[in-house]
């Protein structure tokens, strides 16, 4: 049987909303084949046994333990059988006919490489979701020329339109491209794993799009509580994302820029 669709999601102390996540996609009815692959990377609860037991009868693969973001998809995207592959977070809900819209776009758009939808916030609010890439001239534009979208997720707009980097709470891609351009980079745990996809699209003359007709809601960094910035994969994916030079670098101008702001919002205060 051929399948239109592959659904990937890595899961981490996701049993309260990996039901709830599996159930927005049973609730479609839009004659899409699809198949669902769910890695779980916290055998500490009983997220995998609840994705085991849901109607959907997902494909589970159970990790002993927290491998990362990027060795989960690439697990899964390695069992797909699907034209297309959305990777997608198990904190998300699945809005309405998202899928068909994305799927029909992704096939009438030639040379399709990328489509991701608007993502909500559970108030229904829009929430930032695409971004340019995090160079040391936008961080300059950003900072000393107030192009805020230039260093800061933003919302798009209404229309279908391409973007630089978009993150991958949910993320369409045909089966062809990631047979091209390689799955996602293993050394990045968590975070920055989408701009390098991105960017690495961006080499090969490949685009990706925004489209605000398919809805996803996401509880923004649902998985990711962490102590502190510095105890973070943040930080860690961010200097091997950049390197040493350029990071430091980025990070002067970064601070320049908000001494900068302060200064100036302190004469306007006194003017």
């Amino acid at each position: 049987m051929k399948i239109d669709l592959s659904i990937v999601t890595v899961g981490y102390k996701s049993e309260d909303t990996i039901v709830p996540f599996l159930d927005s996609i049973q609730k479609n009815r839009d004659n899409i084949s699809k198949e669902v692959i769910v890695v779980d990377n916290y055998p500490g609860d009983k997220g995998a046994d609840r994705a085991q037991k849901h109607p959907l009868k997902p494909t589970v693969i159970r990790n002993t333990e927290n491998i990362g973001f990027s060795k989960g998809i690439n697990q899964g995207i390695k069992v797909c059988h699907g034209e297309y592959v959305l990777i997608i977070n198990p904190d998300t809900r699945i809005v309405g006919s998202a899928l068909k819209y994305l799927l029909d776009f992704a096939r009438k758009t030639t040379q399709l490489e990328a489509v991701v939808p608007r993502l909500l916030n559970y108030d229904g609010s829009i929430q930032p979701s695409c971004s340019k890439f995090p160079t040391i001239w936008n961080a300059v534009r950003y900072s000393f020329f107030g192009c805020k979208n230039c260093f800061k997720k933003y919302n798009p707009g209404d229309k279908t339109t391409k973007v630089e980097v978009a993150v991958m709470a949910a993320f369409l891609i045909p089966k062809t491209v990631l047979d091209y351009v390689g799955g996602l980079d293993e050394r990045y745990f968590l975070y920055y794993e989408d701009v390098e996809f991105c960017r690495r699209l961006h080499l090969h003359g490949l685009s990706v799009y925004y489209l605000p007709k398919a809805k996803v809601q996401h509880i923004h960094g649902a998985s990711g509580n962490f102590v502190s910035h510095l105890k973070s994969p943040l930080l860690k994916s961010a200097k091997i994302y950049y390197g040493p030079v350029y990071s430091a670098t980025l990070n002067l101008v970064l601070w320049i820029g908000h001494k900068w702001q302060v200064i100036l919002r302190r004469k306007k205060f006194r003017d």
